[in-house]
């Protein structure tokens, strides 16, 4: 083939469960597990980072657990294994890097790398998921087949080290846990390649683009187009990536490093609105847990919805964090090509579904708040025609008395049922409320409605 193979960097994606505010205790926690790095901002790099973003932000942990030997298909491949936590986003990312191989592989064991890779990833998610005892039931299928087939594994191994690491973070002091954790990853694929510059468009790389083997059908470019550096050409279509290294030009190798250490970045934004998306915080059959009180549930959400507000402000917002032109314009490239756009708008409508469980759940509070007050305005009430009583007592005439009496009494009575009635066709109401708001395609009953019904009508 034209090109060769220079390595193969594969991200996977995982929900720390929490974000971390304060990663200096954790510090001394990570380094028995490996060598530790603290930010990945070098201080001749820090012309490209806006200083109040670094200033106010967590820095980024990288820690190296080595390089071993991992059988992807029918090579073996030597892979460098690096976590990467992002403290502010709360996620965790097991970066693999298979170096290219000796001999050089075939073409077809490169297009086949990733059908192999997925069966490699899929035993040791699987056993991480029966692990966390989160297995989905209708994937039992898929599990049962992939058992059936004798698979001998080649010795990849992520979700051990990501379990080991949310140990030591959730014992960590600046660990700020949320609701619910997201048990699924997100793994993508960039393939990177060496070779002359007038063959980075050779089929190889539209087929690894595609994921599929060759040939290539003739056809319509799988991406959007390229994005070019000094001595580097990348493509992508979001969920596979291929940069072409020129031979001969200066520059490709610190471009490549450029590329991918902010690739890790946006795939963090996109899995971040993809956890969101997949864990509900407003997903109860019940307003309130046996339990729990409707303040507390109330100071719980609006906190979760602090976090999800927080995380939501840095995703897709370049300027935030880069102020290098560079940069920037290799971000706004990994930002449309993982279409990270999508998953932020999802995420966004999930914080807009927030806010307005919220504000009916501070309805309900109200609206107790307000039947309290007529408990309170009933016995006010009824002590007040109490103390006619003696007055009207004071008649001689005892007919009179039994009718006085049994007057106040059964006006007592009826102000203590109406108020009481009253009271609970108000919390009803808002309770009813609340519970159609949360049906998708329901509209929204207004109050007072028959009466424009009624007007319309009559009209």
């Amino acid at each position: 083939m034209s090109l060769d193979i220079d390595h193969i960097y594969v991200p996977i994606k995982f929900d720390l469960g929490g974000t971390v505010q304060d990663v200096e205790p954790a510090i001394p926690l990570l380094a028995g597990l490996g060598t530790i790095t603290v930010d990945v901002v070098e201080h001749e790099e820090t012309r490209a980072y806006n200083i109040s973003y670094l200033a106010t932000h967590p820095p980024v942990l990288q820690l190296s657990l080595g390089t071993s030997a991992v059988r992807i298909g029918r090579t073996t491949w030597a892979t460098s294994t690096q976590v990467v936590i992002y403290p502010a986003l709360g996620v965790i990312s097991v970066d693999l890097r298979f170096a290219a191989p000796e001999p050089a592989v075939s073409t077809e064991d490169i297009c086949q790398f990733y059908d192999d890779l997925i069966r490699e990833n899929t035993v040791d998610y699987f056993r991480h998921l029966r692990d966390l005892d989160t297995f989905p039931p209708n994937l039992a299928r898929h599990l049962s087949k992939v058992e059936a087939e004798n698979f001998e594994a080649g010795g990849l191994t992520v979700a051990a080290y990501v379990e080991a690491i949310r140990g030591i973070l959730r014992d960590s002091a600046g660990f700020e846990p949320r609701e619910r954790r997201y048990p699924f990853q997100n793994m993508r694929q960039f393939f990177v390649l060496r070779g002359p510059e007038q063959h980075e468009n050779a089929p190889i790389v539209e087929s690894l683009l595609r994921l599929s083997a060759l040939p290539v059908t003739p056809g319509a470019a799988a991406d959007d187009g390229p994005l070019r550096l000094r001595g580097l050409m990348v493509r992508t279509t979001g969920w596979s990536t291929v940069a072409v290294l020129h031979d001969g030009v200066d520059g490709g190798t610190a471009a490549v490093r450029l590329v991918q250490d902010m690739y890790g970045q946006i795939h963090a934004q996109w899995f971040f609105c993809q956890l969101w998306v997949g864990v509900d915080p407003n997903d109860r059959d019940e307003l309130v847990g046996p339990g729990h009180s409707l303040g507390a549930r109330i100071t719980h959400l609006a906190r979760v919805q602090l976090q999800l507000a927080r995380g939501l402000a840095e995703v897709g917002n370049v300027d935030l964090m880069y102020r290098d032109p560079v940069r920037i314009a290799v971000a706004t490239f990994l930002i449309d090509g993982l279409r990270v756009s999508r998953h932020l708008q999802a995420a966004r409508q999930r914080l807009e579904l927030l806010r307005s469980n919220l504000g009916q759940l501070f309805g309900l509070q109200t609206a107790l708040f307000q039947q309290r007050l007529q408990w309170l305005f009933s016995v006010t009430a009824v002590a007040g025609v109490a103390a006619l009583l003696p007055e009207m007592m004071q008649v001689e005439s005892m007919p009179w008395r039994i009718v006085t009496a049994a007057l106040f009494g059964t006006l007592a009575v009826f102000c203590w049922l109406l108020i009481r009635l009253l009271g609970r066709a108000g919390l009803k109401a808002d309770r009813v409320g609340w519970a159609v708001a949360r049906i998708p395609g329901r509209a929204r009953r207004r109050p007072l409605g028959w009466v424009r019904r009624l007007r319309r009508r009559t009209g």
